[in-house]
């Protein structure tokens, strides 16, 4: 079918394409690796979805918006496309559908995030197998790599890799989406992902959006409160996201101002990574139909909703960046009617956000101790590591390591062999063998006292997974198997501090640029322009 066929067919209120959804699904056809930049609200997903169909093979959808990837499958599935979203799913749920996939056809979209591709064996062995069946690869919000794989979300930078370990240097057709990257980021970008043609939007000022800056000065948290309130009342009944940066603490976070209002006004919740995976589907389903009106969002998690008609997005906190800020007021006015941006700038907020920023990447400290954690015993030849249960500074710390040399992963796997269970009699002797060089089951020790390469007897596991042989009988504990490569050496660690320490001044440069814009009397819509050469 041609791509006009499938947007009537699967898309029918959809009349038309529009801005460069057309050269852009016409590029990847032709089998370019694109970096699509185009307005918040604009339809990048339509472009991967006619893409993916008209190619004919799976789509993977990499997106650090778990809420949003949530939203998009079910749209998918109800239009007829089998579509899978691994987030939210128990180990066995998630077992047999890797499983299914492994010996079955694959769903048309495949969703995913950045910190499971960065630590599920199971599903990288399966989509390794499957490789040829997948005909394109997507990495939304791709300026993520950028703004936030230094700290935020360290999984973000592992993606080249992953798709280097999944695909080889025979890399399928690659779509790399974005509202905001600026000139040395677009490089960045083309650079790690292979880019062979860059397609930008014709205009990425959204013109229905209508925003101010509302500079306080000297303003307090409650002179800050009171303009908050004046915006909710004179938006009286409208959906409003609220962006406060923070989930914890006294002044200015979800959970603060969400205590301070719910009784004030009706259809008021919070929306971060601390609540379950069904209170955030309660609080989407609520701000989608209505029911809830004002929702207080970190910025990580208030990207993740895509509700065309949010008419008011308040930034409680100064951005980071312009371009930060523009991404987030485009949650607004996405069904293309009028919205409202309001970022509410005080010195002392200034102050909070240079201190979140003083905090970001690296410390020595945090190097440090993932280096003590990290180093091998003599005679010892690898040891695991639990992505999972490592915060954000120490997946960064880890990723240092690696991108210096110091350790290189060599297996993705479990830490165990006790979460599994013979199904088959030659899935059951699998087991019994593999257990005599260890009762806890210790995968480390098991490739130890056997001989066995831990990446080879990690891939015999998954392969006996697949053919049915063995199958989960407890959720595992995943683990990233890694050898040292050398020492981390004072001039080592000092060259890693150096990088950090600059990455940091840039990230706090763009930062300042963003105030100066601000007290020097600039608009949104100036300061917005200037940053991403509109």
């Amino acid at each position: 079918m041609s791509k006009e066929e499938l947007l009537k067919k699967y898309f029918p209120k959809v009349k038309d394409f529009r801005d460069i959804q057309e050269p852009t699904i016409d590029a990847l056809i032709d089998g370019e690796k694109v970096l699509c930049l185009m307005p918040t609200g604009g339809g990048k997903s339509l472009i991967y979805q006619i893409a993916g169909l008209e190619i004919g093979k799976a789509t993977l959808v990499i997106s650090p918006l778990v809420a949003l990837m949530s939203q998009q499958c079910k749209q998918l599935t109800a239009q007829g496309l089998l579509s899978i979203n691994f987030s939210g799913m128990d180990y066995r749920k998630q077992f047999k559908t890797i499983t299914d996939m492994a010996n079955g056809v694959l769903p048309k979209f495949i969703f995913t995030s950045p910190e499971r591709i960065s630590n599920d064996g199971y599903l990288e062995y399966m989509l390794t197998k499957r490789k040829d069946d997948i005909g394109l690869v997507v990495v939304d919000e791709v300026h993520c790599v950028s703004q936030w794989g230094e700290g935020f979300r360290p999984a973000y930078r592992n993606i080249p890799l992953f798709m280097n370990r999944i695909f080889g240097n025979d890399w399928p057709r690659v779509l790399c989406l974005t509202a905001t990257l600026n000139e040395k980021q677009q490089k960045q970008i083309c650079d790690e992902f292979k880019i062979t043609k860059l397609i930008k939007g014709e205009n990425l000022w959204r013109e229905n959006l209508h925003l101010e800056i509302i500079n306080l000065k000297d303003g307090k948290d409650e002179t800050k409160d009171d303009e908050l309130e004046r915006i909710i009342e004179k938006h009286k009944g409208e959906k409003i996201l609220v962006f406060a940066h923070r989930k914890k603490g006294n002044k200015g976070t979800t959970r603060s101002l969400y205590e301070k209002y719910k009784d004030k006004y009706e259809g008021v919740a919070f929306f971060d990574s601390d609540i379950s995976d069904t209170d955030k589907e309660t609080v989407l389903q609520g701000f989608a139909s209505g029911d809830i009106k004002i929702v207080f969002a970190t910025s990580a998690f208030g990207m993740g909703v895509d509700i065309g008609d949010i008419r008011v997005v308040v930034n409680y906190l100064i951005s980071e960046t312009v371009e930060q800020y523009y991404q987030e007021v485009g949650r607004g006015g996405r069904d293309g009617a009028p919205s409202y941006g309001y970022l509410i700038y005080t010195n002392q907020s200034k102050r909070g956000r240079r201190m979140l920023l003083n905090q970001t990447l690296c410390t020595e400290t945090t190097l440090n101790d993932e280096w003590d954690n990290r180093k091998l015993e003599d005679g010892q030849p690898l040891d695991h590591a639990s992505y999972e249960t490592m915060t954000e500074e120490q997946r960064t710390a880890f990723a240092l390591l690696m991108d210096y040399g110091v350790i290189s992963v060599v297996a993705k796997g479990v830490q165990s062999i006790k979460c599994f269970d013979g199904v088959t009699k030659e899935g059951k002797e699998f087991l019994e063998e593999l257990s005599k060089f260890s009762k806890s089951g210790l995968m480390k020790i098991i490739a130890k006292k056997s001989g066995e390469n831990i990446s080879t007897l990690s891939l015999k596991i998954w392969d006996k997974c697949i053919s049915g042989d063995i199958k989960m009988k407890a959720a595992p504990s995943k683990a990233l198997f890694y050898t040292i490569n050398k020492e981390m050496t004072d001039e080592i660690k000092a060259q890693i501090l150096k990088d950090q320490e600059q990455k940091k001044e840039s990230r706090v440069a763009a930062f300042e640029r963003f105030v100066d814009g601000i007290e020097a009397g600039k608009t949104a819509e100036q300061l917005v322009k200037e940053a991403l050469d509109i």
